[in-house]
Formats: C-alpha cells, sequence, structure tokens
C-alpha cells in the first residue's frame, strides 16, 4: 500500500472515532455504556495517527494522538493521556517543532502532577534539545535543561543531573556567563571527587572552571588554580593544570600590559615566551621573542590589531 492509500485508511480511522465520539454523547449512550464508546475512540484515533505515521504526514499523525489524549482525559487515564501527548510531540518534532513542544509540556503538566518528576526531567531534554537543533534558541533551552537538572535531583538521579548543569555551563560560557559556568562546574567537580568512579574527571571540570576565570581576569585565574590544587591534591599533577599555570604565569609576567591583553575577549589566544630585552623595556614583540598573537578573522581580530598598532607605531 503507497502513502496515499494509508492515508485514505487513516481518514477513514479518523471518521470512524468521530462517529464513536458523537454517539457516546447521546442520551441512551451516556445511560448505557458511553465510556465504552470513548475507549473505542481512542484505539482507533491512535490506529489513525500509526497509519498517518507509516503514510509520514507526521502533522496530521500529531493530532490524531492529540485527540486521543483529549479523550484518555476526558476518562481520567492520565497516565495514557500522558503517553499520547509523548507521541503526538515525537511526530510534531519532524513537522512543527513548537507544536512539539506544546504536546511535551502537556505530558510534563500530567507527569509532575502523577509525581513522575524522572519522566517529567527526561521530556524537559527533549524540549531542551528542540530548542537547540531546531529553534535556536539557547536561552530556552538553558531554561528546561536547569529545569531537568532540579527534577533530578529530587529524585537521587545525581549522575543524570550533572549531564544537564553540564550543558548548561557550556552555554553559559558561550554566552560568556563566566560566573555562572564557573560555579557549575566547581559544583560538578567537587561532586565527582568525592566518588571513587568520577574523581577522574574531576580535573577536567575544575580545568574548564579555571579556563573560564581566565576569560574574566587572568589573576583570578591563578588564584582559582592553586584554589584547586588545594582542593584535589591530584589536580597538580594534570597536564591541563600544568597548562593553565603556563599561561598564567607568561601572561602575567609581561609588563605593562596594553587593552587589547587585558580584553576578556575568549577567542584571543596568547603564545607568551620571555624576552629579557622586552621585559626591561616592557615591550612586547612579534615573532621569534615576546609574545605572539594568533586572532581569528572578523572584527574582534580587527579591533585587536588596531589595537596593537596604537600601543607600538613603529
Amino acid at each position: 500500500m503507497d502513502n496515499s492509500g494509508k492515508e485514505a485508511e487513516a481518514m477513514a480511522l479518523l471518521a470512524e472515532a468521530e462517529r464513536k465520539v458523537k454517539n457516546s454523547q447521546s442520551f441512551f449512550s451516556g445511560l448505557f455504556g458511553g465510556s465504552s464508546k470513548i475507549e473505542e475512540a481512542c484505539e482507533i484515533y491512535a490506529r489513525a495517527a500509526n497509519m498517518f505515521k507509516m503514510a509520514k504526514n507526521w502533522s496530521a499523525a500529531g493530532s490524531a494522538f492529540c485527540q486521543a489524549a483529549q479523550l484518555h482525559l476526558q476518562l481520567q487515564s492520565k497516565h495514557d493521556a500522558a503517553t499520547c501527548f509523548v507521541d503526538a510531540g515525537n511526530a510534531f518534532k519532524k513537522a512543527d517543532p513548537q507544536e512539539a513542544i506544546n504536546c511535551l509540556m502537556r505530558a510534563i503538566e500530567i507527569y509532575t502532577d502523577m509525581g513522575r518528576f524522572t519522566i517529567a526531567a527526561k521530556h524537559h531534554i527533549s524540549i531542551a534539545e528542540i530548542y537547540e537543533t531546531e529553534l535556536v534558541d539557547i536561552e530556552k533551552a538553558i531554561a528546561h535543561y536547569e529545569q531537568s537538572a532540579d527534577y533530578y535531583k529530587g529524585e537521587e538521579s545525581n549522575s543524570s543531573a550533572n549531564k544537564c548543569l553540564l550543558k548548561v555551563a557550556g552555554y553559559a560560557a558561550q554566552l560568556e556567563q563566566y560566573q555562572k559556568a564557573i560555579d557549575i562546574y566547581e559544583q560538578v567537580g567537587t561532586n565527582a571527587m568525592d566518588s571513587p568512579l568520577l574523581k577522574y574527571s574531576a580535573k577536567d571540570y575544575f580545568f574548564k572552571a579555571a579556563l573560564c576565570h581566565f576569560c574574566i581576569d587572568m589573576l583570578n585565574a591563578k588564584l582559582a588554580v592553586q584554589k584547586y590544587e588545594e582542593l584535589f591534591p591530584a589536580f597538580s599533577d594534570s597536564r591541563e593544570c600544568k597548562l593553565m599555570k603556563i599561561l598564567c604565569m607568561e601572561l602575567l609576567w609581561v609588563r605593562p600590559r596594553p587593552a587589547w591583553l587585558l580584553s576578556p575577549t575568549p577567542c584571543c589566544f596568547a603564545e607568551a615566551v620571555r624576552s629579557p630585552r622586552g621585559a626591561e623595556r616592557g615591550q612586547l614583540h612579534r615573532g621569534g621573542e615576546g609574545v605572539r598573537l594568533h586572532l581569528p578573522a572578523g572584527p574582534v581580530a580587527h579591533h585587536h590589531a588596531a589595537a596593537h598598532q596604537e600601543d607600538h607605531p613603529g
């Protein structure tokens, strides 16, 4: 059967389900098993939705699942209603992302009302992923990851909560919300170092926290590295710690520092090499000795290059 045949069969099932619903509303049906007709209508709507899925008519499939969900609510069958809303959301993902979010939110409302917070957290992640990939709204994606983390924490699913928080930290750093990212990386790192299985990943979280400090202020980064060494001695021997120490030492060693070197812009990576003569004169050199800057193309690069030319007109 081709797609058109499947759609025709699905449309016939929808018509049959609508007749069942209409008949259930009559006076005599109300006296003699009207609820059974609504249950039959729910099953027929679900069958129609699956036929639409086979025909790749995702919007029609989502609508049919929504109709089944509404009938389940009418029957006070909350779990079945939530399941149908989730099925509707999965169908709408392929055609209408915003409608998919609406359906998943309806399912979340039901699950939280039932006290099923772990399932609700899972669907918040699904919504966050839609905002990430389809609607490209990072702020809303962060909000749903945070809500998911809260639900997981409440259910003592700390590992799942940390995964969500790490997503929040990564996006916060991209949005230059460095302090928020630092707080999360430090929190997850502290929790990880107390676990025999996770303690080896703690150094990665402290390294990322130090990088965020570095984007704010180099002195803060140096103090943060010292704090992480005291907090987690194994961090001292890691390559990540050694790299941060080199960056902090070399960039703080150069004095005076012009405005373009003090910029918190994270896209500027400076490779510092000591130069005795440069230290005496307080200058920076291009190539060989001194500091070599590797700047990406774009307006930030032009800004830094112009500032460098003002500091060194020769």
